[in-house]
């Protein structure tokens, strides 16, 4: 019991009934990784429009492999950053779940964008069994050549590694589960980053002597 000559404290505000709806959400990580699948799910699961920034380059331009094929990876970028930059933005202006492929983390202006603090960054990560299954009859440009894929994505994936690190709100492990179960687990941390986020509010605006409306309150 609080001692009679101290006041009670003022019980926490209430979440948002919906946690995580109002959510700015990436998914990144590498090639194989599941990232349209888990982001198609995420997005019904929280009932926020998806951008994914791949089909809507194969949309506008064909497939990426024939963007590789006959016009280069360097094009190929240009492309992607010009779809990125602006889906990036979009986000910004409304919740939702954007899909970015394993690539787009190589440009700095995608990467700056990313560290926007409006935005959480799910690094989705896979282990090499993980993705040796997933390549198997994959078409990927990057992955193609007499080198095997799953040498080459390991490769990938160290150069990559470090970049995917950098902007990453957090990493999720999609290796040895359903793509439901990793929604969940992403779920789960939208949530509890949500009410860290309401309690941190909460007590700033104690700190300052504001009501939970953000009014002043008397001394």
């Amino acid at each position: 019991m609080n001692p009679p000559d101290q006041p009670l404290p003022r019980p926490v505000p209430p979440l948002d009934p919906v946690p995580a709806a109002g959510a700015r959400v990436v998914l990144i990580g590498p090639p194989a990784a599941g990232k349209s699948t888990i982001g198609r799910l995420l997005a019904d699961r929280l009932g926020l429009p998806l951008t994914d920034t791949d089909a809507l380059i194969v949309n506008d331009n064909g497939p990426i492999s024939e963007i590789f094929a006959d016009r280069g990876e360097a094009r190929f970028r240009e492309i992607e950053r010009a779809v990125v930059r602006r889906s990036l933005r979009r986000l910004l202006d409304r919740p939702g779940v954007v899909s970015l492929g394993g690539g787009a983390i190589l440009n700095s202006g995608t990467r700056a964008q990313l560290k926007h603090p409006a935005i959480k960054v799910i690094n989705i990560e896979i282990d090499e069994e993980t993705a040796g299954r997933r390549l198997h009859g994959s078409h990927r440009p990057l992955l193609a050549g007499d080198e095997d894929p799953i040498t080459r994505w390991s490769a990938l994936l160290e150069e990559r590694r470090a970049l995917y690190e950098s902007v990453a709100t957090i990493s999720v492990s999609a290796s040895n589960a359903p793509p439901s179960t990793i929604v969940n687990r992403i779920v789960d941390i939208l949530t509890g980053l949500q009410r860290a986020e309401e309690y941190a509010r909460f007590w700033h605006s104690e700190a300052d002597g504001e009501d939970e409306h953000g009014e002043r309150t008397e001394d």
